[in-house]
């Protein structure tokens, strides 16, 4: 599978982003893309990646089991039923203002969608992992 736009396999962050990632059961990914981050990670009791675009999430292999939710990461933050062990990793689309690259996502991103989920992350009763570059 070719890389995704903002995937992180490119940029050599993996490693980075995973250390940086607390004790958790469940794994929550958002806006999954290639998955790089899941892909490379150790399990976790429970993997759960989601994506608005169903072809990437058709696309994704992982080593281990997988839920893939074809839908909108906002609304399945809201909705989960968090039983205190979860972490979640989110890799919005970046600001296009902040890109190095004309490039554009195929679901972007406008300033009050990061503000959303910003405002949705903060009232989550668990450890969040943001990419922000």
């Amino acid at each position: 599978m070719g890389a995704y736009f903002g995937s992180k396999a490119t940029s050599g962050l993996c490693q980075a982003i995973i250390a940086l990632m607390p004790p958790h059961d469940t794994y929550i990914e958002t806006h999954l893309g290639g998955g790089a981050i899941m892909q490379r990670k150790p399990p976790a009791a429970r993997n759960i990646g989601i994506d608005l675009y169903e072809r990437a999430l058709q696309k994704f292999r992982c080593t281990y089991p997988v839920e893939l939710v074809h839908g909108c990461a906002h609304r399945f933050l809201a909705d989960f039923d968090y039983r205190g062990r979860e972490l979640v990793y989110c890799d919005p689309p970046y600001l296009k203002q902040t890109r190095t690259s004309s490039r554009r996502y195929r679901f972007d991103y406008e300033e009050r969608d990061h503000l959303e989920l910003l405002r949705l992350l903060k009232k989550l009763p668990c450890p969040v992992v943001v990419s922000h570059s």
